[in-house]
């Protein structure tokens, strides 16, 4: 990074599994000039975050040093360009998937069916990887049908038998091989690949191992001593650097299967516990011993030991980047505990003294449940029985998390980075240009910031049509996933004050996402459409992303004012609900609510209501209208749960 930088940013960038490729060398185009304070992402966006956070705390280090030597080469944003070149070898990425024992086959099929092979090739494939996961099952069944046709008719039953024997064999053995094939994913946590070596002293290290390499390096620690959030958090900081919270701040999103719903990493309201049999199956020892120190004494419950979780900045910046990244099937799912409290009789009747006195806490089980899973806490003898809780992959629920960081005037820009893939109906790339002549013109080519604020907020389009039956249902359904997975983040990066922030880069077919086993010229497309993508950003005009952001704000708040008043001034009034309206006028709630703690805070949410009631009621009378002009469509204010 430039000594001499004086503009900060934050930085958001989608998930993709081995489309990761492509943000290294964005983020190294962006640290010639920008300063890097908040930045997130979501499964390979996450690792690019993580190790965007961690060039950036090692570049901090550099500077707070007042060294004036060049950073060293594994250090900070000169490390980051070391992973680049890492990453943009052949064969690398392939070789950081390592599947446990028994997954080796399943994993293959899954290779090759992401991969760039015709479809002849796949189907046999497929058909090769039944007999090759479970060949003893195959080879019974077909010499027990083929037995069963001498049996009944000698030879020429035995002929008359083979065909309907090897169809049937097949059909059993496919059978077998998807049970032996869920079997050893549930044994290894739910995926083919644990992110660990599969073979210990192998000498490659696997997925996790390497990023824990790669962060530590980057951050300027030791491998014995795991990066936190902390060390973000506190890092040094530059020269006239605007005063926040924290120096730099990292998050990222997962998902939690077993409640249904998006979380941000790091927790920062959340108790859970951790078992280390199992997360010794998915990090390094050295990690797992730095959590179980900083956990202190385990909770012992039916005879297995569970240790709390570290939460907010005591959390392993590594083990927050693989929760994130659990991409369902091929990469372990990461397994939480939660307590299930015991309520005892006693709690009963303090709850019942509670409600008597016009307490508002929450009593019942369930939301004790919920409140040990949102950072209350039980004493242990409290705890009947832990349940399992599971993490899969951020992108299940919000692959392309806008919503980090966003600020209603933000101080500095936040960029974000998407990642486009092909959207005809056959899986070819839609229709271009003629081919730039070179590879640095192709790059450029298909990179795109909208400029303009009459660009960007067009739907995107994937039409279901196909030449077979079977293909256009295959097409529908898949869609409808897309759909149901993406249409937050499609909203939102399609509106005024969004869009302006994003740079989209086109791949094709053949380039990131599933595939793990790109050509190098493949690899160096991705990379040069990474760099391409960060000089797009400097083209970004702030000015008028905050003036576009302050009249979302104005249309926004006036219109929701309005509301306000509307409710309080409804003509002819509800006598029903007067006892309602007159609780917020007053300050005085129903007697088992949410008070305010203090009498100045009741007497300021008094002042703001009437406020807010008076200033709605002269908008919506004599005006004027501050949604005329304003960017289309038009903003809403909701109150949403943070997540």
């Amino acid at each position: 990074m430039s000594q001499t930088a004086t503009r900060y940013c934050d930085l958001v960038m989608k998930g993709g599994i081995t489309s990761g490729v492509v943000y290294p060398n964005a983020v190294l185009a962006l640290a010639r000039d920008f300063r890097f304070k908040n930045i997130g992402g979501t499964s390979a966006g996450a690792i690019a975050a993580a190790a965007t956070a961690a060039a950036a705390l090692g570049d901090r280090k550099h500077v707070a040093s007042g060294s004036a030597a060049p950073c060293p080469p594994t250090l900070g944003f000169a490390g980051l360009a070391r992973v680049a070149a890492q990453l943009s070898s052949q064969g690398f990425i392939f070789g950081l998937f390592q599947p446990a024992r028994g997954a080796r086959n399943a994993y293959r099929l899954i290779v090759t069916l992401a991969g760039n092979a015709g479809p002849l090739r796949k189907l046999l494939a497929a058909a090769a990887a039944v007999v090759a996961i479970a060949p003893l099952e195959a080879l019974l069944l077909l010499g027990l049908l083929l037995g069963f046709g001498f049996w009944l008719g000698g030879l020429p039953g035995l002929a008359a038998a083979l065909l309907p024997s090897l169809i049937c064999a097949y059909l059993g053995a496919a059978i077998c091989a998807v049970l032996r094939v869920a079997r050893v994913a549930r044994r290894n946590l739910l995926g083919l690949c644990s992110g660990l070596a599969a073979r210990e002293g192998s000498g490659k290290p696997a997925l996790t191992e390497w990023l824990h390499e790669v962060l530590q390096s980057l951050a300027g620690k030791s491998l014995a001593d795991p990066l936190l959030f902390d060390d973000l958090w506190a890092a040094p900081r530059y020269p006239g650097e605007p005063d926040t919270e924290t120096a730099i701040s990292l998050q990222m999103i997962t998902t939690g299967v077993s409640h249904h719903e998006p979380r941000t990493l790091p927790f920062t309201d959340a108790g859970f516990w951790f078992r280390r049999e199992e997360f010794d199956l998915l990090f390094p020892r050295s990690v797992v011993d730095a959590m179980v120190a900083a956990a202190g004494p385990p909770d012992r419950v039916d005879g297995s030991d569970y240790y709390r979780l570290p939460v907010r900045g005591r959390m392993p910046v590594l083990v927050a980047m693989r929760m994130s990244l659990s991409f369902p099937l091929l990469i372990s799912a990461v397994p939480l505990h939660e307590p299930v409290a015991r309520r005892t009789r006693r709690a009963a009747i303090e709850d019942e003294a509670f409600d008597e006195q016009g307490d508002e806490r929450e009593n019942t089980l369930g939301q004790s449940t919920d409140g040990l899973t949102t950072g209350g806490e039980a004493p242990v003898s409290s705890i009947e029985r832990f349940r399992v809780c599971w993490f899969s992959d951020g992108g299940v629920s919000s692959n392309f998390p806008l919503h980090l960081f966003d600020a209603p005037l933000p101080r500095w820009p936040t960029f974000a980075i998407n990642l486009v893939y092909p959207q005809t109906g056959d899986g070819t790339p839609p229709a271009a240009n003629p081919e730039p002549p070179n590879s640095h013109d192709r790059a450029e080519a298909a990179v795109w910031l909208p400029l303009h604020n009459n660009r960007g907020w067009q739907r995107s389009y994937s039409p279901i049509a196909r030449r077979l039956a079977l293909a256009e249902m295959s097409g529908f359904l898949f869609a409808i996933i897309g759909t149901m997975q993406n249409w937050r983040d499609l909203l939102q990066s399609r509106a005024p004050g969004q869009r302006d922030r994003i740079v989209h880069i086109a791949l094709d077919g053949t380039e990131g996402g599933m595939n793990l086993d790109m050509s190098q010229e493949i690899l160096d497309s991705i990379s040069q459409k990474g760099a391409a993508a960060g000089e797009r950003l400097y083209q970004f005009s702030f000015a008028n992303h905050y003036w576009v952001r302050w009249r979302n704000v104005a249309s926004g708040l006036q219109r929701y004012s309005i509301r306000i008043a509307a409710s309080a001034n409804t003509v002819p009034p509800i006598p029903a609900y007067e006892t309602a309206f007159e609780a917020v006028r007053t300050g005085a709630p129903p007697p088992v609510s949410y008070r305010f703690r203090s009498a100045a805070a009741e007497a300021a949410s008094q002042a703001l209501y009437a406020d807010l009631v008076a200033r709605g009621s002269e908008w919506a009378d004599l005006g004027p209208d501050l949604s005329d002009g304003t960017p289309r469509p038009l903003p809403q204010m909701q109150i949403t749960p943070i997540y």
